[in-house]
């Protein structure tokens, strides 16, 4: 499959080895000095090649949209039509940010819209489905997972069933659980449990550098519920 990631960041170049690795090809670019991507364009070799926001957006079948929230009217201005009736990945978090560049969570916009509506507002054509935010960039590895006894679950929402079904292969082609967890408007919740992850950071793990050893999945009892009588 063809796979453009705007922007290739720390989320978009995990998954950018994951998917190369599985045989996609890739178009990578960068909200920024592109010459950042040097090293991981040398590592990924001929399974990736660097291009501009535009092209990238031009060259995927499927799109990962792994933007800055605050750059996203840049970035859509930028890539204009080239998403139409395309899958779009978005990675999200409504994140705002303090005059003296401190980033917080906007509760306020978050208790009635997601980043994902929203980018479905801006991109009324693409195919947008929300992925791959509840995982901080240095956990989105198989390979740090190796001796949990689960892998993580990414959960998904979108209105577009192929969307969903093409995007629950990508999760697995990275090395992680596809969570069905229904439609767009569900990114909501998605976004919520991002900032749930930060609490439990902050008030278990003693402080919130250690968001980024912390993953939630669904665990399935084995071999099932024991039920009961109720007692009345």
């Amino acid at each position: 499959m063809k796979i453009g990631i705007l922007n290739t960041g720390n989320i978009g170049a995990r998954l950018a080895r994951a998917w190369a690795a599985a045989g996609h090809e890739l178009v990578l670019a960068k909200d920024g000095e592109d010459r950042k991507l040097e090293p991981l364009l040398a590592e990924l070799g001929d399974k990736a090649r660097l291009g501009t926001i535009r092209e990238a957006a031009e060259f995927g079948e499927v799109v990962l949209f792994s933007v800055y929230w605050p750059r996203v009217e840049t970035i859509v201005a930028t890539v204009a039509d080239a998403l139409d009736a395309k899958i779009v990945i978005e990675t999200m978090n409504p994140l705002g940010v303090t005059a003296d560049f401190k980033h917080f969570h906007d509760v306020e916009f978050m208790r009635d819209s997601s980043t994902a509506e929203g980018l479905q507002k801006r991109l009324p054509k693409a195919r947008v489905v929300k992925a791959f935010s509840t995982l901080a960039a240095p956990v989105l590895e198989a390979s740090v997972w190796e001796t949990a006894p689960t892998r993580p679950g990414v959960p998904y929402v979108t209105d577009d069933a192929d969307a969903g079904r093409i995007t629950r292969k990508l999760i697995e082609d990275a090395g992680f659980r596809p969570l069905a967890a229904g439609p767009l408007k569900g990114a909501r919740q998605i976004e919520q449990l991002g900032l749930f992850l930060h609490h439990v950071a902050d008030h278990e793990y003693g402080g919130d550098p250690d968001l980024i050893r912390l993953a939630l999945t669904v665990i399935e009892a084995s071999p099932g519920p024991v039920m009961r009588e109720r007692v009345v």
